[in-house]
């Protein structure tokens, strides 16, 4: 039918799938690699590649593009201290599958910059994460039992600041880019 004008259909706003986190420079990713390669046990799982390692603080999921500078707004709001992470077991974590590098014991000024990022989420309308935050690496994912791992040295991790990072999902595996950095004051 000539003169109609068809129905304009929405087109669904683009989103990004999100987190904070503790993002390590070439320097640091360059000194840790040789230290995580020694705990990542050969043949079991499927090894994160050191592009992927970062230390989680708080994870967003899927972003609408419209949001996205709301998350950005909440982290401009931390204002806590530099701290070093030290990395002292390695733990299975059957539900995930997953084999990390964790850190027991949390630095307070760590422990500031996530209680006040959620608390600056929430601000800004998302749901930050409620259960306690637990510092750590992924080793290996599809990791299906506990892997025996050799007494090591802990690894220490300057914590000076924290990023935004969006995960791209393709036939590869994820792709992790920061977006933004914000430093932390000594």
């Amino acid at each position: 039918m000539s003169g109609e004008n068809p129905v304009a259909r929405p087109h669904p706003e683009r989103s990004h799938r999100l987190f904070f986190a503790l993002w390590p420079g070439e320097p640091l990713r360059t000194a840790l690699t040789p230290r995580i390669r020694a705990l990542q046990p050969a043949g079991v799982g499927r090894a994160q590649r050191p592009d992927q390692w970062h230390v989680t603080l708080e994870f967003l999921g899927s972003v609408p593009a419209s949001r996205v500078a709301a998350a950005r707004d909440a982290a401009t709001q931390v204002h806590a201290g530099t701290s070093e992470l030290r990395f002292d077991a390695v733990e299975f974590w059957r539900r995930p599958e997953v084999l990390c590098l964790v850190a027991r014991e949390i630095p307070p000024p760590l422990a500031d910059v996530v209680a006040q990022l959620r608390a600056a989420l929430a601000a800004q309308g998302f749901e930050p994460e409620t259960r306690p935050f637990r510092a750590h690496v992924t080793l290996a994912r599809k990791v299906t039992q506990p892997v025996p791992t050799a007494p090591f040295e802990p690894l220490g991790w300057p914590v000076a600041e924290f990023a935004l990072v969006e995960s791209v999902t393709d036939r590869s595996g994820s792709i992790y880019t920061p977006l933004a950095s914000w430093p932390l004051h000594a």
